[in-house]
């Protein structure tokens, strides 16, 4: 093993000093040479270096010839005699294999290495390529080659050249965009699924306002004018400083105009988001809205005449009939004295319930549905299809954010969301929130339809 790591060792030396820049010498060819060669030859080695013995041929057949069984051949008789096997050495003029030197190289003339140049086989005597500054012609010619090879016309820009064609280019964008169309319309059907289900939103239902709608709604507290405008819902109905009073006010009860006007404006931007959820679904467009708002006058005509009173309503509604089964939900606000609820019909899931902040009974509100349903749907309504779930809502602490609960619960059920995923203590900051929709007149700009409620 030690004379193997010696014969390594001494082999690293001699190749570190051949590739060494500093030990070449650059030794003149003749000039009557053909060739005109420059041989660079290493000093180290002429100094260090042994004289060269060729490997007899016998040297690497006999041991193969004993592992496959053979009997070992004869020794060639120069090899009997111990002489040097000299029949490989070919004449200096064969074209075919150049000299063998068995001489030590410090014996070497200058001439006798320009005599026999080192060249390639495949090049003729006079193919020979000269020296360029110490870079060989070949290497050179082999670069200039290579460039030329890699920058063909056309095949500049690697990038274009391995770019998909114009077809698949058009194919992988259609694809994307099937691939969209289709993730929307799942989300799409997957809100539809939540809105029956219900979920608890994803972060908190009641968040504090900006900066810039806080000053906005504080400015409402210190007008002096009770009788002055401050905006109008959607049927025009104005909302002064005394109606705001009622939400932002110390302990107060919201009024009827505050309470109608809040559901109004999520009846509209929920029936808006469905329109756009149809159109993104490639569904028939239809007339009749997906969420219909009555006023809290609804109920106490209701109660006084009857369901024949509300056939004339329905009709401005759009949804006379048997359409109403094509509706979502329809929100029922009720004041009764002092205190607000709100009860919700669903012809789509064809349920009836009842949101009582305080845990109030729903037997009155659900007998007086079924009349108005029996009356509306005519043969298309059976009573065994139509249920009451149990479906209950956040509590009040006090006797005042009653009308607030009302407000919020019908969001939760536009939403798709849980009416307990908020707490009676965010009642307060609720309050100003409603106030700051009102004031932006729906849930547009800063209070998007697609940003609330996630």
């Amino acid at each position: 093993m030690g004379s193997i790591y010696s014969t390594l060792s001494r082999f690293g030396s001699w190749l570190s000093s051949w590739v060494a820049p500093e030990s070449y010498t650059n030794i003149p060819a003749t000039n009557d040479d053909v060739t005109n060669t420059h041989v660079v030859f290493p000093q180290s080695l002429a100094e260090n270096s042994q004289p060269l013995k060729r490997p007899k041929i016998g040297d690497w057949e006999e041991p193969h010839r004993e592992q496959r069984g053979e009997p070992r051949k004869a020794p060639r008789k120069e090899q009997r005699d111990g002489g040097e096997d000299h029949a490989s050495n070919s004449s200096p003029s064969s074209p075919s294999s150049p000299p063998t030197i068995s001489r030590p190289l410090d014996t070497i003339s200058t001439a006798s290495i320009a005599q026999h140049p080192h060249r390639p086989n495949s090049l003729g005597k006079n193919q020979v390529r000269i020296d360029m500054g110490g870079r060989n012609s070949s290497d050179l010619d082999l670069a200039q080659r290579m460039e030329k090879l890699l920058n063909q016309p056309g095949e500049q820009n690697e990038d274009k050249q391995f770019s998909p064609s114009g077809y698949m280019q058009e194919k992988r964008a259609r694809l994307a965009k099937e691939r969209k169309i289709r993730e929307k319309k799942e989300a799409i059907l997957a809100a539809r699924a939540q809105r029956l289900t219900r979920r608890f939103p994803s972060q908190a239902l009641v968040e504090p306002l900006s900066p810039a709608w806080e000053d906005k709604v504080n400015r409402i507290l210190h007008m002096g004018n009770h009788e002055q405008i401050i905006t109008t819902s959607i049927g025009g109905t104005e909302l002064r400083i005394k109606d705001f009073a009622t939400l932002l006010g110390n302990r107060s009860w919201l009024n009827d105009e505050i309470i109608n006007t809040y559901i109004e404006w999520i009846v509209d931007a929920a029936n808006k988001a469905a329109i756009a959820d149809a159109k993104e679904l490639g569904e028939r467009s239809s007339t009749v809205p997906k969420f219909i708002a009555h006023n809290s006058f609804f109920w106490n005509n209701l109660k006084k005449k009857g369901p024949e009173s509300t056939a004339g309503l329905m009709r401005r509604k759009k949804a006379p009939g048997d359409k109403l089964l094509e509706v979502d939900s329809v929100f029922v606000p009720i004041c009764r004295g002092n205190h607000w609820t709100i009860g919700t019909v669903r012809p789509v899931a064809k349920t009836i319930e009842y949101f009582d902040s305080m845990g109030g009974g729903s037997q009155d509100f659900v007998r007086e549905m079924r009349g108005w349903l029996k009356f509306q749907l005519g043969n298309s309504y059976i009573e065994e299809e139509w249920t009451v779930p149990r479906t209950g809502c956040a509590r009040q602490n006090n006797g005042y954010d009653c009308g607030v609960f009302v407000c919020t619960n019908a969001f939760c059920v536009t939403m798709g969301l849980d009416t307990w995923c908020y707490k009676e203590r965010d009642m307060t900051q609720q309050r100003r929130n409603i106030a700051a929709l009102l004031i932006n007149r729906g849930f547009v700009g800063d209070f998007s339809w697609d940003k609330v409620g996630r």
